[in-house]
């Protein structure tokens, strides 16, 4: 891969070349920030062998430009001084092409970049095979001696470069992105079309969120129904007798274990039994139907509470959304927008499940715009732009390298103006152990005091949500700020079966409500999480 990395360790251009997954990319990345450019014993070398792996490069005073390729090519090849054009000519080409975004109205755009990059790619794969060919490029080879090139009659070549003044006429010929024929816009119309074909819902599909899911006290089949899986411990509980705390233990154990299958923490498993024993002890279930509707009741009673701690607060998105906005019209003054930020490690599905409760609220009647703060991985704005084109919504971003609080801040006075009754946004993701990054996340909330954080993460993972909110919350309530996670939104949630109890855990140990829960991918398939949905998957 072919990266442009700050002295700060941030990744501002990243190329992948040939079939590498971006995955690969980043942890060799990560690996030449650590080991190389934290390491001043090494980052002056230019050039590392580690394991396998070659980490070539050169630096100004801003920037670091990467080559990063296997070994065998060093062994192997006659010639690497193309390599080291390469290196040169990115890093001065984004140098000026940086420059040129310090505009007051420049965007930064690394897809216009690319076309930048695919012409130095072209010129140094032209020099390498000049080199193969026995050229003359192999001159250029470290540690070789080579005679003196005649001059050439023609004189230099006329692109300059350096650290003069960047012109206008500088910046036109290293300008790749516009084609001779169109207006200079990138051509998107084959993303927004897979786009609009995955995510999507069809007319006639009722979203996940109006879905009904009362439970039927009356069916007493063993197969169907939300209490099949509890037919044999209810069958113990009815009968002509008023029941005794002896006579719940058998039935309550066997509930217990039920649990503690479904992921239920055991001190939350007792805690929902210890209510079923309180709601049946002393009572008289004369038939099935009676067990089963008490049983209910109780659990219903356990998991709402467990639900919703007591110390965190109720939210209805949709309902704060709108009672913020009513509130600035009877003030007869533009109030400022309710705003969401959506935080979580890498790969969690934070900006989908962003687009999902755009869609929703865009669905309910509310004016959404989506802020693409996350400035620090390649193509995460892009990846935005799809999604607000396929949803209809504006998009707010000042592409990468960016203070991601200013940009927030930028995005919330632009909906205000603009009549946007609500903003969410992006961050880049990040691993609860990255200090760097975490302290931009805790700055960003500070400074622009959401009215909302939502943590998002994966259905089922357990224990090491728990962690990760935790260090989320910890690195917001840094430097004495009280501010903490005020909910959790799960995705993958269709995936777990009736393993819901991690979610049930994760609240109960965090304090912080599950809001919403993915059930599949497209827009649509976005509900909260009612304590109905958890007993049917528990139970059934």
């Amino acid at each position: 891969s072919v990266p442009v990395v700050s002295k700060g360790g941030l990744v501002l251009y990243q190329h992948l070349i040939s079939s590498e997954t971006q995955a690969a990319s980043n942890e060799q990345i990560n690996r030449f920030i650590r080991t190389v450019l934290l390491d001043p014993t090494k980052s002056s070398n230019q050039r590392n062998v580690l394991d396998g792996t070659v980490f070539e490069w050169n630096d100004d005073k801003d920037y670091f430009a990467v080559v990063i390729y296997p070994e065998v090519v060093l062994r192997t090849a006659k010639s690497t001084a193309w390599i080291s054009t390469l290196i040169n000519s990115l890093l001065k080409s984004y140098s000026i092409f940086e420059q040129s975004q310090k505009e007051p109205t420049a965007v930064l755009d690394t897809i216009s970049f690319d076309w930048t990059f695919q012409l130095l790619w072209k010129q140094a794969l032209e020099q390498r095979e000049k080199a193969s060919s026995g050229g003359d490029d192999a001159r250029n080879e470290p540690g070789t001696r080579q005679k003196p090139l005649p001059r050439k009659k023609n004189g230099k070549e006329k692109r300059v470069w350096g650290e003069a003044k960047v012109t206008k006429e500088a910046m036109a010929e290293l300008d790749f992105s516009k084609e001779p024929d169109n207006s200079g816009d990138v051509d998107d119309s084959v993303a927004l079309d897979e786009a609009r074909a995955a995510y999507l819902p069809s007319s006639d599909e009722t979203p996940s969120w109006e879905e009904e899911h009362d439970l039927d006290d009356t069916s007493t089949s063993s197969q169907t129904g939300w209490g099949s899986s509890l037919k044999g411990l209810l069958d113990q509980m009815s009968g002509n007798k008023v029941l005794t705390a002896k006579d719940l233990e058998a039935p309550l154990h066997d509930m217990h274990r039920l649990l503690t299958s479904k992921n239920v923490a055991n001190d939350i498993a007792k805690q929902i039994c210890d209510g079923v024993k309180t709601k049946l002890v002393g009572k008289r279930m004369q038939s099935f139907a009676r067990v089963k509707t008490a049983v209910r009741q109780a659990l219903e009673s356990a998991i709402s509470n467990l639900l919703k701690p007591s110390k965190a607060k109720e939210i209805d998105v949709l309902r704060a959304v709108v009672s913020k906005r009513d509130g600035g019209l009877l003030r007869a003054k533009s109030s400022s927008p309710y705003v969401i930020v959506m935080v979580g490690i890498n790969g969690v599905g934070k900006s989908t499940s962003l687009a999902k409760i755009a869609y929703y609220l865009k669905s309910s009647g509310c004016n959404p715009m989506v802020a693409a703060c996350d400035t620090f991985r390649s193509g995460a704005v892009e990846q935005l732009n799809v999604h607000a084109k396929t949803l209809g919504v504006p998009l707010y971003h000042k592409g990468y390298a960016k203070d991601p609080s200013a940009v927030a801040k930028a995005a919330v006075s632009q909906a205000q103006q603009d009549g946007n009754d609500v903003v969410l946004v992006d961050t880049a993701g990040r691993m609860q152990n990255n200090v760097p990054l975490m302290k931009a996340l805790s700055k960003l909330v500070v400074e622009n005091r959401p009215d909302l954080v939502l943590f998002v993460c994966e259905a089922l993972v357990g224990n090491d949500g728990i962690d990760q909110l935790s260090m989320f919350n910890k690195a917001l309530r840094s430097g004495g700020h009280r501010r903490q996670i005020d909910g959790i939104v799960l995705t993958k949630f269709d995936t777990v079966s009736d393993k819901v109890g991690a979610a049930l855990t994760m609240t109960h140990v965090t304090g912080a409500p599950v809001v919403f829960v993915g059930t599949g991918q497209k827009y649509n398939h976005l509900k909260k999480l009612s304590v109905q949905t958890v007993i049917k998957s528990m139970f059934s």
